[in-house]
This record gives structure tokens, C-alpha cells and sequence, in this order.
């Protein structure tokens, strides 16, 4: 990755202790993270002594696992669900957003910055759990990190960076960045890479950070992981600019949305889901945080708004929006159909109302064709009547209105003066549905609206379909995806099962092998499991295994996941540890075992494992040869005596 700023000036500015740094408690637990072998219970000390954080953690663990799974109510659960990488930066990001809710740039809306972040890092946190191209929590802080580099500007440097935010809301086509990199010779995009960078976030998150606002630039490989970060980036921005912006804005944003979701293979409703499950969170989250959050968009009801390239004033919601139905509302056969009449003549207009029932047709009537525009954006007609003599000079407005949200479902009957082959190509051309010859005749006339009102009547009721499809979509996708998750964990113990290690191993194998970084895999056998379900029963049997797997996860490393493989047998995959470091590892869950007094309720038990454990090493074809030579280690534990730890690649330890 090329180098997001000048490195000697970063330094700089980092020596001059004026970029925002985190503080307090942060900062022991990043110290703590630091070191590969800090243990769980160690780590869990440090959080306790803010209470704070431990809510957001908590609630940070429970966000990644989805809906479905056993909920995280502890700090050494949490620790174990989101990784040592991942508590680091939230620890990083929190304190940040702890400390710099105010500053002395005045241009700059710090609650609107954190808010719109929070959207991000939700938004990135959910479409991870979806494309599985990057880890859930590491996602979390990426997106709630992303535009450090603008809090860094207005830290750094409050006036002038307050004259450059002042300069673009008074002219809105100006590009911040070319601004930025006028003013100060950096954008924020690469002053927060760099930042991130020196923070010791991956540098495979740290480049599509430096390149997202213009992601034209990137020039990552298509099926690279920086790509797909990329793009989820791109869209989580999307995302919180809808949340955040105007309702006017909301049917111009939605559109792209769609297309960028398609492009990363989420589905039409799966997306939908994703954006609404990102709302709710986002107003528990602020509660959390003390944000302040809107109410989330109505994404369901956004997603069928067409993109429509006419004037805003069209697109502008009417003041008196909710004054009747909706496009999108069911129409009940005894409700009234809006019925806007524009330029027909007194005597037609007073047939119009002698002869249409007012509980069926709300009728009003506008002369000024002007007027009559600016009538129809205001009450948003599902009928209009026309006279065709002066619409044919503002047809172009007609066919502008059809690309409206109202117009696209708007009945339009025109009233001709004559009849012929080319006035009707007109019309039909402009838009129009049914037509009338003058002089008016009330039959032909009340036949006519009828028809009109039972073609609104079937419109609205398809559209309602459509919406409950889109709801039961919605929720199948997370129906699904909560099967699978269940799927995932072991229902005895809470752990991850065998099916969670395969894939999760296959990923670890194919990101060690792609960086070249060490995998060791420990799998545990129980002793005298047998001997307690014979002598004891099964419930007991059952205890014990909670029992242990409870205090094996908590000697962990917080990167390392315990998994039950079936029985009594574990696997513990640890990645980045060494065989060196595995081994200390192995031997604390060895003592933390034949330590443990099993609470049954009756006679108090004990228990040891019997570990074995292998590094994936460059002879090894496939990742299920690590798996064997690590279960080789384990028989020869038990073979050993039990209750001791054999890793066979050890010369020493070899038979």
C-alpha cells in the first residue's frame, strides 16, 4: 500500500500530541493487547474498570454473533467473540468518541459526525455477517473509524478547517478533498489511514479506508479482499448519508443503494432487512452512546421509489402529505380517490359535480395551468383531468410527472376537442389513459372515472401485495439466517460446534497460508469423562462439560476460538501463535482443568484434558492433515498418562 500521507510530517504531527489519542482506560487496554499472550481474565480486569465500555462491548458482541445465538452477557464472552484485533480498536474508537464530542472548530458538527460514524460501523458490522469477505467486529471499527481523519483536521486545525466546511455549504458542487488537499497539503482520507495505520489496524482495512470516497481510484484487484472492503465501505456510507439526510433526499439516495447491494450479490430483501435491522440498531446504539439518532427511513417503502430524473420541486413531499393515502397505502372501496381537475371550462366542471358522488371523488379544481402544477406536487391526485387543448403545449411536464413517485400510478384522463389519429398519438405519447370528446356526456363521463378509480383501486392493492411479499422476504432471509447461525453452536455448551471449526478453519488456513502467518490447532480430550457418565448419569456428564468449557475459553487468547467437536473432544484454533506460544497456551488450559472443582450439586468432581496440538507447517498438504497430527498429539497425551500436553513436532516429545 502506498503511503497515505507523508510519513515524517504524520510523525510530526503525532509529536506534537495534537491528534485525537484515546485515554484512560483505552489506553491499558490497548497496552495489554499488545502483548500475544495476555490471557482473557487479564484482559477482563482492565475493561471492568470502566463500565462503560463494558456495555458497549457487550453490546458490540452481540451485534457481530446475529440473530440466534446464545446472548453474550459477560466481558470474557464478549472477549472471546470479538478477538483481541477487534476489542483493541473499539477501545480505541469509544474512548475517541468519549472524549472528543466538542471542539473548538465551530463549522464542525461533532454529534452529527459520531452519528453518521455509528450508522457506518453498524452498516459495515452487517454487511460483513453477509459477503463474509472480513470479520464482523474488525468491520465495527472500521466503519466507526473511517473519517477520523476529518475529527483529526478539526482538532489540528479548528479555523482553517471550519473555512473549508463554511466554503462547501456555500457551494455545494465544491469537492472537499481537492479543498483539503489546497488548504493542508493532505486529505482527511489519507490522514486517517495513516492514523489507522499507526493504530495497528490490518493494512488490507486501511486501504480501502484511504480510497473510498473516490473509490474510481482504488485499482484493487475485482476478486481482491481490499475490493470487497471497498465496496462495503462505499455502501455503508451510502447508508448513513440516507439515515442522516433530509426526507426530500431519501427517493433520490435509494436507488444507487440497490444497485451497489446487487453488485456485492445481497438480494433485493435481504438488503432491506439489512438497512431496517441497522435502523433499530442505530437508536439503541445511540441510547447507549448518548447520540442523538433520527428515525430510521421507511427502507421498505424507499426501495420501490423509482429513480426519476425530473425537477426537485416534484420529488419534494407536499406539506399536507398526510393529509390521504399513499401510492403505497391499500385504498378501501368506500374511501374518496384525489381527483385533480385542471383548465375544463364551468360548464364541465359543473357536470363533473352533479354527476360524481363526493364520498367517492375529492374533487379539486384549479384554472391556472401554473397553479395547477404547483396543485398537483401539493395534494398529489391519483386522477387528473386535463384539458388536452392547453396540456399539448406542456406535455414535456406530463411525462416529467409520470417519473414522479405519485405520477407513475396517476390515472390521467384528457378532454379533446375533436377527435383524430394524431391528437390521440399525442396524448397517448404524453401519457395519458383515457380520453373524452367534447361536449361532455355525464354517462360517458361517470363510466370513464369509474374506470379510472377500479384501475387505481387494482394499483394500490398489487403494490400492497408487493409490500407484504417484501415483507415475508425480509423476514425469510432472517428466518434463514438464524437457522443457520443455530446451526453453528453447540446447544449444550454455548461454543461454536464441529460444523463453525471446519469453516472457520478453512478460512484461517487460507489467510495464514496468503500471509504467511503461523495457525496452530490444539484438540482436547477429557479424562475420566467416560467414568462421571457411568458412575453419575448423564446430567452430571452434561454439567461437567459446561463446566469446562466455560473455564477452558476463559485461558484463552482473545483471538482463539474453542470449538466442541462432539463427546468429550475440543478443538481450540489459534491463529498468529506459534508452536511456543500455543504450548503456553495448551498448558494453561491444562491447569485451569485439573484445577477445576465441577459443582453438581452433589458430590464435587474433577477432571483433566489431555491436549495435543500441531503448527501448520509448509509440508502439510491440506488442513486436515493439521488436524491429525494435532488428534495424533492428544492420543499420545492419554497414551502418556493423561492430563499433560504433546505436541508431536517437538523433537524432544516425539516417540
Amino acid at each position: 500500500m502506498r503511503q497515505p500521507i507523508d510519513m515524517k510530517r504524520f510523525e510530526q504531527l503525532k509529536a506534537a500530541g495534537d491528534l485525537p489519542s484515546p485515554r484512560g482506560v483505552a489506553i491499558a487496554i490497548i497496552r495489554l493487547t499488545q502483548s500475544p499472550n495476555v490471557s482473557a481474565a487479564e484482559l477482563a480486569r482492565a475493561i471492568r474498570g470502566d463500565p462503560a465500555f463494558v456495555g458497549r462491548l457487550v453490546k458490540a458482541a452481540n451485534s457481530s454473533l446475529g440473530a440466534g445465538k446464545r446472548a453474550v452477557v459477560s466481558v470474557k464472552d464478549a472477549l472471546m467473540v470479538l478477538g483481541l484485533p477487534s476489542v483493541r480498536t473499539m477501545a480505541l474508537g469509544f474512548s475517541l468518541l468519549s472524549n472528543y464530542r466538542k471542539g473548538a472548530c465551530g463549522a464542525f458538527d461533532y454529534e452529527h459526525f459520531w452519528s453518521f460514524s455509528l450508522v457506518m460501523a453498524l452498516s459495515m458490522q452487517a454487511l460483513a455477517l453477509r459477503v463474509r469477505v472480513f470479520a464482523a467486529d474488525e468491520a465495527f471499527s472500521v466503519g466507526l473509524l473511517a473519517r477520523v481523519g476529518e475529527l483529526a483536521l478539526a482538532t489540528l486545525y479548528p479555523a482553517e478547517f471550519g473555512g473549508v466546511l463554511r466554503e462547501i455549504a456555500a457551494t455545494p458542487d465544491l469537492h472537499q478533498l481537492e479543498l483539503e488537499e489546497k488548504a493542508f497539503a493532505m486529505t482527511h482520507c489519507e490522514l486517517g489511514a495513516a492514523m489507522l495505520l499507526d493504530w495497528g489496524l490490518p493494512e488490507v482495512m486501511v486501504a480501502p479506508v484511504q480510497c473510498y470516497e473516490t473509490p474510481e481510484q482504488a485499482g484493487f484487484a475485482e476478486a481482491s479482499r481490499e475490493a470487497g472492503v471497498l465496496q462495503c465501505l462505499v455502501l455503508s456510507r451510502a447508508i448513513a448519508r440516507l439515515c442522516l439526510s433530509p426526507e426530500s433526499e431519501h427517493a433520490n439516495l435509494m436507488p444507487p443503494m440497490l444497485r451497489l447491494a446487487n453488485r456485492l450479490g445481497i438480494s433485493h430483501g435481504d438488503f432491506i432487512a439489512l438497512c431496517e435491522n441497522v435502523g433499530r440498531e442505530w437508536g439503541e446504539w445511540g441510547k447507549l452512546l448518548l447520540l442523538e439518532t433520527r428515525q430510521a427511513p421507511a427502507f421498505s417503502r424507499l426501495s420501490s421509489t423509482k429513480e426519476a430524473p425530473v425537477a426537485e420541486a416534484a420529488r419534494r413531499p407536499p406539506d399536507g402529505a398526510g393529509q390521504g393515502p399513499d401510492a403505497g397505502d391499500e385504498l378501501r372501496d368506500d374511501e374518496a380517490v384525489r381527483v385533480l381537475v385542471i383548465g375544463a371550462n364551468e360548464d364541465e366542471r359543473a357536470c363533473m359535480r352533479s354527476t360524481l358522488d363526493p364520498d367517492t371523488f375529492l374533487i379539486t379544481e384549479e384554472d391556472d395551468y401554473d397553479q395547477g402544477i404547483e396543485r398537483a406536487i401539493d395534494i398529489q391526485p391519483q386522477l387528473m383531468v386535463v384539458d388536452w387543448g392547453h396540456a399539448g403545449c406542456w406535455a414535456d411536464w406530463i411525462r416529467a410527472l409520470r417519473d414522479t413517485r405519485f405520477g407513475c400510478s396517476l390515472y390521467l384522463l384528457v378532454l379533446l376537442d375533436h377527435l383524430d389519429e394524431e391528437t390521440l398519438r399525442k396524448a397517448t405519447e404524453a401519457g395519458a389513459d383515457d380520453f373524452l370528446v367534447r361536449p361532455v356526456c355525464p354517462s360517458a363521463l361517470a363510466l370513464r372515472m369509474q374506470a379510472g378509480r377500479r384501475t387505481i383501486l387494482l394499483q394500490l392493492r398489487l403494490e400492497h401485495e408487493r409490500e407484504e411479499l417484501r415483507h415475508f422476504a425480509a423476514e425469510l432471509a432472517i428466518s434463514n439466517r438464524r437457522l443457520q447461525e443455530v446451526a453453528m453452536t453447540d446447544v449444550l455448551t454455548g461454543v461454536p460446534n464441529r460444523r463453525y471449526a471446519i469453516d472457520r478453519l478453512y478460512m484461517e488456513w487460507a489467510a495464514c497460508a496468503r500471509h504467511r502467518r503461523p495457525l496452530t490447532v490444539m484438540v482436547a480430550d477429557l479424562d475420566g469423562f467416560k467414568e462421571i457418565n457411568d458412575a453419575h448419569g448423564h446430567d452430571v456428564g452434561d454439567m461437567a462439560l459446561r463446566q469446562v468449557s466455560e473455564v477452558l475459553r476463559g485461558e484463552l487468547r482473545a483471538q482463539d476460538v474453542l470449538c466442541r467437536m462432539g463427546g468429550d473432544e475440543f478443538l481450540v484454533i489459534c491463529p498468529d501463535a506459534d508452536l511456543n506460544a500455543a504450548l503456553a497456551c495448551a498448558e494453561r488450559l491444562r491447569a485451569a482443568a485439573a484445577n477445576l472443582e465441577i459443582e453438581t450439586g452433589g458430590p464435587q468432581l474433577r477432571l483433566s484434558v489431555s491436549i495435543g496440538l500441531a503448527v501448520r507447517d509448509e509440508s502439510m498438504p491440506a488442513m486436515k492433515a493439521l488436524i491429525k497430527l494435532a488428534d495424533r498429539g492428544a492420543f499420545l497425551a492419554k497414551a502418556r498418562g493423561r492430563n499433560c500436553v504433546v505436541a508431536p513436532q517437538l523433537a524432544g516429545r516425539a516417540p
